[in-house]
């Protein structure tokens, strides 16, 4: 959607904002929007994206306007002229986009909150859906330092479990065998639900150890 295109106006009852408040970053994996149990709720973070992206584009057409306007001579009648998003709805968008599976838009969602939210760190759940996207990309570095930073913000996350078990993963990618045994062992043992079963989790330890025992082997 461009600034140019004619938007037909969005409303979201009181009860619609009241669902889309309980989404964030925490329930990627767990809620399976493009599943046919979830075509409803799928349906209404398709509105609550393109309500956000309204907002967006509002905001910017009233920015153009007040650039382009003669008569706001002055700085300072400009900024006050001018509304401002909360940087948090970018930190939503991000949120809705990376539920749908839409990681490239969760990026950019993403980015742009970081950009704006100088204290953006103090948001976990910004961190673990950023964590998250840098993972879907294979970008181990930087879903790696943003993982860890969310464990250093807020050790006892809701989703640390998830948290370690990719960093598990990447670790043993990364052939850093004893990080990795450390964070999948933090995973097997955490007793919240988890995307992976407890088999696959021991499985990957099982896979890790042998990898280990055959790399100081190597060296030895």
């Amino acid at each position: 959607m461009t600034s140019t295109e004619p938007v037909t106006e969005i409303n979201l009852t009181p009860q619609e904002l009241q669902i889309l408040s309980e989404l964030d970053s925490r329930q990627f994996g767990f809620l399976k929007l493009n599943t046919s149990e979830q075509v409803k709720k799928k349906d209404l973070v398709l509105k609550a994206v393109k309500y956000l992206e309204q907002m967006l584009i509002q905001e910017k057409n009233e920015k153009d306007m007040n650039d382009n306007d003669p008569d706001l001579c002055s700085g300072q009648i400009k900024q006050e002229k001018e509304t401002t998003i909360d940087p948090k709805t970018y930190c939503k968008l991000g949120h809705f986009h990376l539920l749908l599976e839409n990681y490239a838009q969760a990026m950019s969602a993403y980015k742009k909150f970081f950009q704006l939210k100088e204290d953006y760190w103090k948001d976990a759940h910004f961190l673990y859906g950023q964590g998250l996207v840098y993972f879907h990309f294979n970008a181990f570095q930087w879903a790696i330092k943003t993982f860890q930073q969310l464990l250093y913000v807020d050790p006892s996350y809701l989703r640390a479990n998830e948290v370690h078990l990719r960093l598990g993963l990447m670790f043993k990618v990364n052939n850093e065998y004893d990080s990795a045994l450390k964070h999948l062992t933090l995973c097997l043992i955490d007793a919240s639900p988890c995307t992976f079963t407890k088999l696959e989790v021991r499985f990957h330890i099982a896979s890790v150890c042998r990898l280990r025992h055959a790399n100081h082997g190597i060296l030895e």
